[in-house]
């Protein structure tokens, strides 16, 4: 698997600031690099699988309030993107993956039920995609 490293985190949050507003900035250095470490870690001590390590980045960073604003767009698009890279997509709906994120911002489902969500909304890329969710969906966020 190929995992996502702090600078494309960063990278990806600057852009959806960017595109969507907001205020650029880290809050807590310390929460964003545990929440991009979790999914690596887990991969490698509970031998989890995209699906797991797609829904612990779209759990963690989520949670992690670790960004000054855009903590759920990050969530959702770290997610998604770690997903392409790994030769696959998420086939859910903007309005399913917006529930998840929110349910997750609000406390509302565990890891673990957000996990049991993930394993059905991925496909096998069969070609390359450019970017699966549209603007409206992030600028919801």
């Amino acid at each position: 698997m190929i995992f996502l490293r702090k600078h494309d985190v960063l990278e990806i949050h600057r852009k959806l600031i960017d595109q969507f507003s907001g205020t650029h900035g880290v809050h807590n250095d310390a929460a964003l690099d545990s929440a991009i470490t979790a999914a690596e870690n887990r991969a490698h001590y509970e031998n989890a699988d995209i699906a797991v390590c797609a829904a612990t980045y779209a759990f963690h960073l989520t949670k992690a309030h670790a960004f000054i604003d855009g903590n759920k767009r990050i969530g959702a698009a770290a997610a998604e993107i770690f997903v392409e890279i790994n030769g696959m997509f998420l086939n859910i709906s903007n309005d399913d993956l917006f529930e998840t994120i929110m349910n997750i911002a609000k406390g509302e489902k565990s890891r673990e039920e957000i996990e049991g969500g993930f394993p059905s909304g991925l496909k096998r890329m069969t070609r390359t995609l450019q970017y699966s969710h549209s603007s409206v969906f992030y600028k919801k966020m």
